[in-house]
């Protein structure tokens, strides 16, 4: 069942915009992955009271600090879902992938040879929601998964139900804009064996070459025709482009299609995300 008081403050925040200063505590906190990798992630909390539903995030190719830069701080867009999730009631846990491993604050362009999103970082995902189900102040059977990017190519590997059983701990997950070709994994592209074990949807821009390449129409599709369930789906925005959900403002970098793009694709997570058990 819906609760309806977290449907009518995430409208109302939808509303109002964002902004970092309305976020809960931050901490920084560690856990070990399946890999032997001690992860760092950064954990923002609600002030609401008992066990909360959380969101795992996972950051795109440029990592979790703006233009790359630890010195810079985090993101702001990660900042600004930390602040959305937290006023709406729901914990936030952001996993850094790449400071742990030593690696290049950005990853884009570097594909197969960088972390993958398809071998790496849904360890970092599983290794997180297994330690937040570990926290009294977390409730495990509410747990969702948000990524952007390289983050969400992680989130729909993360999601296969080719994964144990016992670790299937992840009740929807929210993938802005990624890229579905995941090196040829889970039986290619055009012949994709992909079905994910929770309900899961990938938000894109028709303007986006991740979009034009046609990688997740041909997932999805796939997936439709294996899963009565159609727990994959794809909503599409049309002008927008890749991602658009940074548009806050039309400018010289974005259009109308991005702001509105953003505003759509927000309010779609968000709405997801209060159908959480609670």
């Amino acid at each position: 069942m819906i609760c309806l008081q977290r449907l009518v403050l995430v409208v109302l925040y939808l509303c109002m915009g964002s902004g970092h200063a309305g976020a809960g505590p931050l901490t920084q906190v560690g856990f070990m992955n399946s890999q032997g990798i001690r992860l760092t992630a950064h954990l923002f909390q609600t002030t609401w009271s008992g066990p909360r539903q959380t969101v795992v995030l996972m950051h795109g190719c440029a990592g979790v600090y703006s233009l790359s830069d630890p010195a810079k701080g985090l993101a702001k867009l990660y900042l600004e879902w930390a602040d959305r999730l937290t006023r709406a009631g729901y914990h936030a846990l952001l996993i850094d992938s790449f400071t742990p491993r030593g690696v290049a604050q950005n990853q884009c362009g570097n594909g197969s040879a960088g972390v993958s999103e398809v071998s790496d970082r849904p360890r970092d995902a599983e290794a997180g929601a297994q330690w937040l189900s570990k926290q009294a102040f977390v409730n495990p059977d509410a747990l969702a998964i948000l990524g952007w990017s390289h983050g969400a190519s992680s989130v729909i590997s993360t999601l296969s139900n080719t994964v144990e059983v016992k670790n299937r701990r992840f009740k929807t997950g929210i993938a802005f804009y990624p890229g579905c070709g995941l090196y040829n994994a889970f039986g290619g592209i055009s012949t994709s064996t992909y079905v994910p074990y929770a309900p899961l949807v990938n938000l894109l821009g028709d303007a986006d070459p991740l979009y034009l390449s046609g990688h997740c129409q041909a997932r999805v599709a796939n997936a439709e025709s294996l899963d009565p369930k159609g727990w994959m789906q794809m909503i599409v925005y049309s002008g927008a482009k890749h991602s658009f959900d940074n548009a806050r403002t039309i400018d010289s970098n974005w259009t109308a299609y991005d702001v509105n793009a953003k505003a759509a694709a927000d309010a779609e997570a968000m709405r997801r995300l209060a159908l959480l058990p609670q």
